[in-house]
């Protein structure tokens, strides 16, 4: 086979200069390399700072002002409530399948309603007068309430 043809064409065509380029490079030494790939280096940590700089710019832009601003996505607000009062441990048992471990009375020990939680946040608070605060359920029953714990607040004596 003979490939003079193909040879003819690759000298011809945009391989010839980036080849003698690569020739070039090839034969750089000592001081001539060094400077070649500090040349190097800061070019492209120039173009790597300014392509970063102006992405950045670009996404710090508020994307609202682009769009039409028609749409507006409105998320309901949970309804938490909060009461005040002694949080006591309650016999699991009594409410089976329910998380139901803890009851929060009054000062006068009747009892407020029961507290369920996902963490040991009612654990930490038991014995104490409290003020917890969270979103009313139902038990599996439909009529006894339940307040799903989010926050405890421990009151002193003083509040």
């Amino acid at each position: 086979m003979d490939f003079s043809g193909i040879k003819d064409i690759m000298n011809i065509s945009m391989l010839n200069p980036l080849k003698t380029l690569i020739d070039k490079v090839e034969n750089l030494k000592g001081k001539k390399l060094l400077y070649a790939l500090i040349v190097v280096f800061v070019s492209f940590t120039v173009i790597g700072i300014l392509v970063g700089y102006f992405i950045n710019k670009g996404l710090n832009e508020d994307e609202t002002k682009k769009g039409s601003g028609d749409t507006t996505v409105v998320t309901p607000k949970e309804e938490k409530t909060y009461y005040e009062g002694r949080v006591l441990y309650v016999n699991p048992l009594m409410y089976p399948g329910e998380k139901v471990t803890y009851l929060l009375t009054d000062s006068s020990g009747k009892t407020i309603l029961l507290l369920k939680s996902n963490d040991q946040k009612l654990a930490l608070a038991e014995n104490l007068y409290v003020k917890v605060t969270g979103k009313m359920e139902k038990l599996s029953d439909g009529t006894t309430d339940v307040l799903n714990v989010v926050e405890v607040v421990i009151k002193n004596a003083s509040d």
